[in-house]
Order: structure tokens, then sequence, then C-alpha cells
């Protein structure tokens, strides 16, 4: 659907008599209470307009320590159930998943769509695409391709909050692709409820297996991802944000990291050693890090590298710790999962993202000496800090077809941006692994090029102040709707 603006002659959704603005903030999961909450926007909102109410809906509002962290006179914080389409809705949303892969508009989609097509998980895709270009044709077209699920499919429970609330901005921590969050942006549109994305992922516009839906106003990382919501999903250029990444200003303050040796102690690491850190991914993506481990337990056992090493093995929020249970105890091996539990929201992830936790993570880049991974976003953030990374590109011991193989991530549209500037190795073989690692250690001024690039390229900025400019554009947005002169962040922000 093309993006809604408010028109002041029209009316508005904010009515001034009744107090000051409400503004919904969703915050599905605790990856996005990390990105978005902990970066600050919620304060720098509340500052910009002291009359603003804030209302956070998430899954841990059944969390007393998420609650507590967050209290605030202006802030009630309300669940975010979990969302399943069903019926209509369900039928419609494999319209426009089938037309939208069967458009293999990226790389990354047409390798989707051969997931798909092997794994039997979405049936008669063309046949799908078909019956929509016949019978319903808005959903085959990028402006237009949610205009008629939403007309067509309501939500109570969103139509409620809406009533009980009134807010006057919505703003998402993803445009759609988090289940949850799907009715708020559907109540919005049916509202005339002006609607802010702040994308937390670089990938979510090439990669995943739906499109992104249209939002008023959608805040990316960088130029990449800007022209990639405009040439793929029918945005216009005035309506995207460029602010950088939140979750990575981190890196460029003052007071992020601790010396190595504060830091080795804190992991329970020797300093006298060279640290390699494996970082997982989720078993559904990737199920073979065990044998990756073995490649390098054993790699460290023949003396295969010219210097003393050890390794810690950073676990995935989605990663099982029990699944590493034959690994603990082996000599220079650590294994750690370093986020906190919390309630298993509606996507199933059950740990929160806390300063503490994205502090370790800075810190683990910086005092790794290389970072092993399949394709990862820690890639980026390895090159921020000028850490090398070598990446698997082999499976088990027994080969794995392609659609299933890590072969295959290494050609995703996102990754190739890292991949072009030769800021990575990519290991195809145990082998190979053995010897990009054996090379870096050697010496770890090898593609300090290409990681500068990618840092640039995906960071957008390298100032630290991405999260305010996240917090000026949502101000502005707000700013605009309640009629008020433009506060000093969103004058940052510009």
């Amino acid at each position: 659907m093309s993006a809604r603006r408010f028109d002041s002659a029209q009316g508005s959704p904010f009515d001034r008599a009744r107090g000051g603005p409400v503004v919904f903030v969703s915050v599905p999961h605790g990856g996005a209470a990390g990105n978005i909450l902990r970066t600050g926007l919620m304060k720098r909102l509340l500052d910009a307009q002291p009359d603003c109410e804030i209302v956070l809906l998430s899954p841990l509002a059944n969390d007393e320590a998420f609650v507590r962290e967050f209290q605030h006179a202006r802030v009630r914080v309300v669940d975010l159930p979990p969302h399943r389409p069903e019926g209509r809705e369900a039928r419609l949303m494999a319209l426009i998943q089938a037309s939208y892969i069967d458009s293999r508009v990226t790389e990354s989609v047409a390798i989707r769509r051969q997931e798909a097509i092997a794994n039997k998980t979405i049936r008669w895709i063309r046949a799908k695409r078909l019956l929509a270009s016949a019978f319903a044709p808005s959903i085959v077209r990028k402006p237009t391709r949610y205009e008629l699920i939403d007309r067509l499919v309501s939500h109570p429970w969103a139509e409620a909050l809406f009533d009980r609330h009134r807010p006057a901005l919505l703003v998402t921590s993803s445009p759609g692709l988090i289940f949850s969050e799907i009715p708020l942006l559907r109540t919005a549109v049916r509202r005339r409820i002006r609607a802010v994305a702040v994308d937390p992922s670089w990938d979510n516009f090439t990669n995943k297996l739906l499109p992104v839906r249209r939002v008023d106003r959608l805040i990316v990382w960088n130029a990449l991802m800007q022209q990639q919501a405009v040439d793929l999903h029918g945005y216009a250029p005035e309506d995207i944000r460029i602010a950088g990444a939140p979750q990575w200003d981190l890196y460029f303050r003052d007071g992020t990291f601790v010396p190595r040796d504060a830091f080795f102690r804190r992991i329970g690491a020797n300093p006298a050693r060279k640290l390699i850190t494996l970082t997982t991914t989720p078993r559904a993506l990737y199920a073979h890090h065990d044998h990756v481990l073995r490649v390098l337990i054993d790699a460290l056992a023949s003396r295969a590298w010219r210097h003393d090493a050890q390794l810690l093995v950073r676990l995935h929020p989605r990663d099982d710790l029990d699944a590493y249970a034959a690994f603990h105890g082996t000599p220079h091996v650590i294994i750690e999962k370093p986020f906190r539990p919390t309630v298993r929201a509606g996507d199933g992830l059950a740990v929160d993202f806390t300063v503490d936790n994205q502090i370790h993570l800075a810190n683990t880049m910086r005092h790794s000496d290389v970072v092993v991974n399949v394709a990862s976003t820690l890639a980026v953030e390895a090159a921020i800090v000028d850490t090398p990374v070598v990446n698997v590109a082999f499976d088990g011991e027994t080969p794995t077809e392609w659609t299933r193989s890590a072969r295959r991530y290494y050609r995703f549209t996102h990754y190739v941006n890292v991949t072009r500037h030769g800021a990575v190795r990519v290991a195809g073989t145990p082998a190979q692994l053995v010897e990009a690692i054996g090379r870096y250690l050697d010496d770890p001024s090898l593609d300090r090029e290409g990681r500068r690039r990618v840092a640039l390229e995906q960071c957008g900025f390298l100032d630290g102040r991405a999260a305010e400019r996240v917090a000026g554009f949502v101000v502005e947005e707000l700013n605009a709707i309640c009629g008020t002169p433009a506060g000093t962040l969103a004058a940052v922000a510009r």
C-alpha cells in the first residue's frame, strides 16, 4: 500500500483536548529491546514531548525485571500476544508470499524459492502467483501488495487496544516481518495512524520469504538498504531515513572496551593464548557447529598453528546450550550463552538483550584474534573493530545438498556486500578453515582494507549517534502529527 501522509486539513488521529499524544512502541522480543529501547528511544521521546505517553507493547510485559527497568510515570507496559495467520488471512498471506518469491527479485529470494521447493515447505508457488495475478492483481504489485488483506482482515484485540489508548503514532521494530507486529501495523492502516518502522537487520529487504510492508516512515542503517527498499519494495526515497545501526553505537563510544586482560579474566580465558571465537547460528539454519568445533579442537591438539590458542564458543540467542554438552570441560574451550533468560516471545526467542550483553559482545569482537562463523552479521561488528573473520562454507562429515548447505549463504544478496570487498576468508573445507585462521593469527592486518570498507558501507555513520538520529526521526513524525515545532533531536537527525 502506498505510504499514507497526514494532512492537517483532513484532521488528525491525535486529539489535543484529551491530553498528550500516545505513542505505541512495539518490542516483540528481547532483540528489539536491545536494538530500540536500550539505545534510548523511549527517553528521548519522553523528553521531546513533555506530555507524551508511551505504551510499550511486548511479551516482556510478563517479565518483572523488564517492567521495572522501563518503569516511568508516562509509560505503560502492555502484553503483545503472539500472532499466527489463520483462515482468510493465511490464504491471502500465502498468495502474497508465493507471488513474491516466484518473482525471484533478488538472488536470495531465488535461493529461498529453491529451498521451499526442495523442502516442500511452500507448495504450488507458480499456481498461487497466477491465481493472484488473475483475481487479485494488487497482490503482485509492489506498492499495493497488502492493500487487499488489510481491507479484508481485522484483529479485534488490536482494535480494542487502539480504542483504549488512541495512539497518535505507531513505532515498530520491523516493517511487518515479525508476525506479532502485523495486527498493529494492519490496524494502523485501517485507522489511518502513522507508522514508523525501525528496521533492525541488513537482510530484511533481500532475504525474507515475505515482502516488507509499506509504512509511512522507514528508518534504515545505510544507503544500500535505502536503495533496496526503493527498488524492491516500492518505497519513495523521501519516505526513508538513514540513521545508522543504533545497536552498534557503543563501538564508537568511550568506556565500552575494557583491557584485554580484564576481558579474558571475565570469560575465564588465558591471556597468554590467542583467542579464536566461534559464533553459532540457529541450528535450523546450520546444524554442523559441533563438527566445526571438533575441527578447531583437533587443530589445537595437533598444534596446527604457530601460536598457542584457545576457543570461545559464543552461542546464538536461538541456539541450544545443551547441544554442546559433550564439549564442556575440554581443555582451552569456553562455551557461553551470555544473555538474560526471559519469557518466550511469539517467535520463540526467550532471551533478553541487555546493555551488559551488548557491551560483552563488543569486547568479544574487539579482543578476539579471529572470529569464525557462518555468514553472520557479526562479520560487520568484527570489521568495525578490525578483527579478522573466517566464514565456514562446509557442512558436516558428509556432503549436504546445496539447498541445505552453508555454501548457499555466500550467494545471498546481503552477504555479497561483505565478500565482494574481500573483508573475510571463506573456507570451503576444514583444511581451508584451519589454514585461514593460521594466516590471520600470523598477520592480523590481512584484509584490513576490506574490513574498513564493510564497516563504512554497512554502518552508514561512524560517529556513535545512530540512536540519536533514530529518535530524532521518530520525534520529527510525532511533532508533525501534533503540529509542534521540530525539536533539537529532529534537527540533529536532519
